[in-house]
């Protein structure tokens, strides 16, 4: 008796973030999602802290007025939100009363999923996350970011997914950010992981086409006991984003699957979709060549595109090839990292200072610094002794999970920077810096034809819209940014 396949849309967050840089406004979405809430998908994955970040560097948009929005045109359908566990919506490491707060105002805007992943597998880091998710009722969904290592054996994925089963999850997502999966890796991977969580608990596939495997990788899955599949509607599908809804959708009832699918409303969506990436300028996704190179060093795509741009900006684009060459001996100095954020981030960053400077290792980021003391969870296998001596300046690291070792915040937050007229706006707050939340909310005035005298119109849209294409944590965090590298 084959099961039932649901179909997570990824178009309001995965697909956008992957194609189009996060730059999908609410008023792209806006006039399809009463359709999408017709289709009969699964689940609609609406934001995470890509969103966030975009709505308040980019689009002087408010991300909770988006949730209501879309709550209001599709009230039916179960929306999820993504939690990047210890930093919640941001890159700052965060105490676990800060998980009970954020998840809890994400529910009062109707949010009934959140999927929690943690950089490391740490499923420690993922406790919080996801005992808050169950306090408010919501469905938890734990993720087990894949990647390829002599230590990410199918041996190893099945001892995470146990774990978090015991955590309480009701869904087990196998989570291939890096579109390192294969169709043979499937064939073991998935039956050993449903295997290990039973029958009660849902299993799902989120993967990317980077690799120009991700729609074979998908449709392998179809009879090997997956539940649901991430998939994104064909105009913001494939290239670095997620396999197409209507192939994977269609070839599942080829094969005697049960979709719920309306598939008159999905060409609807697909229409709408293209029709505003040819409106707005935006890239069409294609599909990809099969890049061997990219199971190599696991860069992300999204990351990538950007680190190439950066590089190009600072004159370094020929040392390309090298810092990937780079990534390579790193992850395996390092234990093994995945090449997921916000480590992807500091691996690469790391990576061209390498490159660049004299000697490897001659300037250490703060956060690869915190990776080899344990500050960022468990590592799965030991760093390089010569290169923990270097980077850890003889500190020795911590073994217990990062989160009991820091002091509950929110108050202490409240009673400091206070007071904050919501719990919303408390939480912006705790992500974002006060000076960004400034130029965020004067944008926002701009935007809804109110403009102050406090900056030129002119120039708060062009900073608005113009900001270099970098990650946050290349810019804000640690003590090393990419400009700064000549």
């Amino acid at each position: 008796m084959s099961r039932k396949l649901r179909i997570w849309e990824t178009a309001l967050r995965d697909a956008h973030q992957s194609l189009w840089a996060t730059r999908m406004t609410s008023d792209m979405m806006e006039p399809i999602i009463p359709t999408m809430d017709e289709a009969g998908y699964g689940v609609l994955g609406v934001s995470g802290s890509a969103v966030f970040e975009s709505c308040i560097y980019y689009l002087a948009e408010d991300p909770w007025e988006r949730l209501r929005m879309i709550q209001k045109l599709a009230p039916k359908t179960l929306k999820n939100v993504y939690i990047r566990s210890l930093n919640v919506l941001g890159w700052d490491l965060f105490a676990d009363d800060v998980f009970p707060l954020t998840i809890d105002t994400l529910a009062r805007y109707g949010i009934g999923c959140i999927n929690t992943f943690d950089a490391l597998n740490d499923t420690r880091n993922m406790e919080a996350s996801i005992k808050a998710t169950k306090a408010a009722g919501l469905h938890a969904v734990g993720s087990l970011v894949f990647c390829q290592s002599p230590i990410h054996t199918d041996e190893h994925f099945v001892k995470k997914a146990k774990e978090l089963v015991t955590l309480g999850v009701d869904a087990v997502q196998i989570k291939d950010s890096g579109a390192l999966l294969t169709p043979d890796r499937v064939r073991t991977l998935v039956p050993a992981i449903r295997t290990a969580i039973g029958d009660d608990i849902d299993l799902h596939l989120h993967t990317h086409c980077s690799s120009g495997l991700g729609p074979l990788v998908a449709l392998e899955c179809l009879p090997l006991g997956i539940d649901v599949v991430h998939t994104a509607i064909s105009p913001i599908a494939n290239a670095t984003s997620n396999p197409p809804t209507e192939l994977i959708a269609q070839e599942a009832r080829n094969q005697g699957i049960e979709v719920d699918l309306d598939f008159d409303k999905v060409d609807e969506i697909a229409e709408h979709f293209r029709q505003q990436a040819i409106k707005h300028d935006m890239p069409i996704g294609r599909p990809v060549a099969y890049d061997p190179g990219l199971f190599r060093h696991q860069v992300p795509g999204g990351m990538r595109s950007n680190l190439e741009k950066q590089m190009q900006e600072i004159g370094l684009h020929d040392k390309l090839p090298a810092v990937l060459e780079e990534i390579v001996r790193m992850r395996e100095e390092l234990g093994w990292p995945i090449m997921v954020s916000p480590m992807s981030q500091f691996i690469g960053v790391q990576a061209l200072l390498n490159v660049v400077e004299s000697e490897r290792y001659t300037t250490i980021q703060t956060e690869i610094n915190r990776y080899v003391l344990g500050w960022y969870g468990e590592l799965a296998a030991p760093v390089d002794g010569n290169v923990l001596d270097r980077i850890s300046g003889g500190e020795e690291p911590i073994t217990d999970r990062p989160g009991a070792l820091l002091e509950p915040m929110v108050e202490s937050f409240r009673s400091q920077h206070g007071p904050f007229e919501s719990d919303e706006e408390l939480i912006l707050a705790m992500h974002f810096k006060p000076k960004l939340l400034d130029e965020w909310r004067e944008a926002r005035k701009v935007r809804a034809g109110r403009p102050t005298a406090k900056t030129p119109v002119a120039t708060l849209i062009k900073e608005l819209t113009h900001r270099p294409e970098v990650s946050y944590v290349f810019v804000e965090k640690g003590n090393t940014r990419l400009t700064h590298v000549a």
